[in-house]
């Protein structure tokens, strides 16, 4: 098994998901599961493919910040799916850094 770069917090918060699916751009509610500094699991009612390209809207905990990013799914079972975050913005790299630290805190 191979090490996280990150610790991942357990959450539970509602998600907006952007994605091409069958050449269709969808956007989908979904429900987060984990979150790092990395990425995010989710759970989508759709069966997305790994290196899918996608675009996840959500609140970040514990703060007023909503951040749009863009992830790549990295593995994907059922309904649930692991998103690697690409290209974040030095603002969102803070937000989710600080978000992280205020979960770690209370883990």
């Amino acid at each position: 098994m191979t090490e996280r770069r990150s610790q991942r917090f357990k959450v539970n918060f509602p998600i907006k998901l952007f994605a091409v699916l069958g050449q269709r751009r969808c956007v989908l509610q979904g429900q987060s599961h984990d979150l790092s500094e990395q990425g995010m699991a989710i759970y989508i009612p759709a069966d997305l493919e790994v290196g899918a390209m996608v675009q996840i809207e959500f609140m970040v905990p514990r703060s007023n910040q909503r951040l749009g990013v863009t992830g790549i799914v990295r593995d994907s079972s059922g309904f649930r799916c692991g998103v690697e975050f690409q290209n974040l913005t030095p603002t969102d790299q803070k937000a989710l850094t600080d978000c992280c630290e205020k979960l770690g805190i209370t883990a």
